[in-house]
């Protein structure tokens, strides 16, 4: 597979390849140059090129200040009316929503300019004001204000402590430069918690009107739950982190129903907000001035913020390989946002860390449920019938080969006790770094399915190889043998398919690729659906497996379907010559191109362009294939699958009858406006169709 010399012999680089090789000429003529000698062309000096950065540019001169820009100096100790603080902690939130949505910590939480003031508001700092306006109070800035900018530079702490730990990756994911500004590292999180605490009795014993106070209560206890919610263990505790996500949303649902009066233009308050402050701190990025978006946006991503901590909640308490799974892949399905990185970083330290699964699991637990939930059989069943059909000598190395390839080698070991081990020379990674792919960005994941489709064939053909020196005394025992290889095999399965759909997903594929990866696509899940169908009768039948599989096996059935008939409405986008097909369908699939699949037995389906054409040819020939059928009966089997229990998905069952019953109503349009019969397709209407990731991931939506 790797080399295809078929394919080699016919292709020309493109651009032609007359190309002559010029470097001597270079090398001769930088003999004759001076150290420090610069050539240029004719009339082009020096001066002009340094002309290109001007002092007083706004676009290169970072210090300059436009008219429009200046600002009064920012005094931190400027009186404030209560709704004037309400406004400045609701600002609060809206920077930390910022940086975590992307942004670097100077353009979001460094904006809010007490960050950079809290000596000059400490009260122990400060003498006891003589005469103060009862209305404006000074305790409201050297107490509440105070409080409120402690708790949120220690959220930011703790955030920044989770995502430090590599999960999700510095400046692709999120922006870590502190531009040399104190997050509290150093102090306690129950000094600010007790500081909250103490705001907030200021606030009741005050005599400001009871919804000023309850307003002010109100942030102060959200900013308070918020530290707690970071602060908390949730594998030691789920309990508190449930009741804590429930606080957090009821105050954030009584702060949104709640109305507070607009602030006047000219209120002080808005200059404790400076979107140039970046200009004024060390950056090793290039600034770039951004604004805040409007408070009720910021509230919707705090909400769901919030809402991503309850998911943590329920996936420490599902401890199965199925629950993570479903959680994971239903959020590309279902077209969801993707996570914040901190919840993404610390699924994944919740899931393993420290050689320990879930916190308190072997890594043996991963074993034991591979085999479960994928082929219904206890790890105890398998090693007995591996002990039962072989010599006692092999015995120990097999257990060996599963115990290592599917634990040990997720972490940083190589395969060294087998031949075909140190061919590869790797440390390949399975179960773990699956799992915790779903919580990677979606170029990302994309990118590590596709090195582990080469892995689990590798782990497939070892296991596939060492089962057939296995004599099986009886049939159970045969047909266990049989099913621990196709273990692997349908996780390969699975993840190219998942590898195919995704090209769609992040809208790779050009209108000529889109027929060859329904094509190629509709050839795994064939492979896919014949591996189930070997694998199901080896199942106990009264097993989350065995449901799961027979689930799988229909699904698969109407995405096959699907594929197939897109395929046929698909193929008049191929219009590009023959060649340059080839070269992009080698660089689209080289992911299974890779030499090393050639020194295992063959990864079916093998990817053959050479074959596309006569398949295309004798598919579009069958008169009797309608593909308006096709899709009338996936969307059958869709509706029924979505009106299905699947109460071994738990708290994710809904989510997979919401993504059943949308791919059923795709189908339901998509029937609307194709042929009846193959011999229309020539006539069909491209312009039909339309993808939209952001409706459905994979298939076109009718235009």
């Amino acid at each position: 597979m790797a080399g295809h010399s078929e394919f080699d012999d016919q292709f020309n680089i493109p651009g032609g390849d007359g190309f002559v090789d010029v470097r001597d000429f270079f090398v001769a003529g930088a003999r004759d140059m001076e150290p420090e000698e610069v050539l240029l062309m004719d009339g082009f000096t020096l001066m002009d090129a340094m002309s290109a950065f001007e002092i007083g540019e706004p676009r290169l001169d970072s210090g300059m200040i436009l008219e429009e820009q200046r600002r009064p100096p920012f005094e931190p100790l400027t009186p404030l009316l209560p709704e004037e603080v309400c406004w400045i902690l609701d600002r609060s939130f809206a920077c930390e929503m910022e940086w975590h949505a992307g942004k670097t910590l100077s353009q979001s939480v460094f904006t809010l300019l007490f960050v950079h003031h809290l000596p000059d508001i400490n009260p122990e700092y400060l003498p006891p004001e003589e005469s103060e306006d009862p209305a404006r109070p000074r305790w409201l800035i050297t107490v509440v204000v105070r409080a409120a900018v402690l708790g949120l530079l220690k959220c930011c702490d703790f955030a920044w402590r989770e995502l430090s730990k590599n999960r999700v990756h510095d400046v692709e994911d999120w922006q870590s430069e502190k531009c040399d500004v104190s997050l509290l590292e150093g102090v306690d999180a129950e000094v600010v918690l007790r500081i909250l605490d103490v705001a907030c009795d200021w606030l009741r014993q005050s005599y400001f009107p009871d919804p000023q106070v309850t307003a002010l209560c109100d942030r102060l206890l959200l900013r308070k739950t918020l530290l707690q919610l970071y602060r908390n263990e949730p594998l030691k505790d789920s309990a508190q982190l449930a009741y804590d996500g429930a606080i957090a949303l009821g105050l954030l649902h009584r702060i949104r129903t709640t109305t507070q009066n607009p602030l006047g233009p000219d209120s002080p308050a808005f200059l404790a907000i400076d979107p140039y402050i970046a200009r004024r701190l060390p950056n090793f990025m290039p600034i770039r001035v951004t604004e805040l978006p409007p408070q009720d946006k910021s509230w919707g991503a705090l909400e769901a913020f919030l809402e991503y901590w309850q998911e943590v909640g329920k996936l420490i308490t599902s401890p199965s390989l199925s629950k993570w799974e479903a959680a994971g892949s239903m959020r590309f399905a279902l077209c969801q946002s993707v996570p914040p990185p901190f919840h993404r970083s610390l699924i994944q330290s919740l899931f393993f860390d420290k050689n320990v699964v879930l916190g308190r699991q072997p890594l043996t637990w991963l074993v034991e449920h591979f085999f479960q939930e994928t082929i219904g059989l206890p790890y105890a069943s398998v090693l007995q019938a591996l002990k039962r059909s072989a010599p006692q000598p092999q015995f120990a190395s097999l257990q060996d080969v599963l115990e290592r390839r599917i634990t040990k080698a997720t972490t940083t070991l190589h395969w060294h006790i087998f031949a075909i081990a140190h061919a590869f020379g790797q440390s390949p990674q399975l179960m773990i770094p699956h799992v915790k792919s779903h919580w990677y960005n979606p170029p990302r994941r994309r990118r590590h399915l596709m090195k582990e489709v080469l892995q689990w064939h590798i782990l497939y053909d070892v296991l596939l190889k060492y089962v057939e020196q296995h004599k099986p005394l009886d049939e159970p025992t045969a047909k266990v043998l049989k099913a621990i290889p196709q273990a692997a095999q349908l996780w390969r399965l699975s993840a190219s398919r998942e590898v195919l759909l995704s090209g769609f997903q992040q809208e790779l594929y050009a209108p000529e690729e889109k027929p060859i990866a329904y094509w190629y696509l509709a050839r795994v899940l064939d492979v896919h659906l014949g591996c189930i169908e070997t694998v199901l009768p080896a199942i106990p039948p009264n097993t989350s497996a065995y449901h799961e599989l027979a689930y799988e096996a229909e699904h698969l059935a109407a995405l096959q379907m699907i594929s197939t008939a897109l395929l046929a409405l698909t193929a008049g986008y191929i219009a590009s010559p023959w060649r340059r097909m080839s070269l992009n369908f080698l660089r689209r699939y080289k992911w299974v191109f890779k030499e090393e699949f050639d020194r295992c037995v063959p990864a079916e389906p093998i990817p053959d362009l050479c074959s596309f054409p006569n398949a295309l040819r004798e598919f579009l020939l069958d008169e009797l294939y309608s593909p308006s059928s096709s899709f009338q009966l996936a969307q059958n089997i869709l509706s029924h699958l979505a009106e299905c229990s699947y109460d071994w998905l738990g708290h994710w069952a809904p989510d997979r009858k919401e993504y059943l019953q949308k791919l059923a109503d795709v189908c339901g349009s998509l029937k609307r406006i194709s042929p009846a019969s193959v011999r229309e397709v020539p006539n069909f209407d491209l312009t039909l169709l339309r993808w939209s990731p952001d409706v459905h991931p994979w298939m076109p939506l009718c235009s």
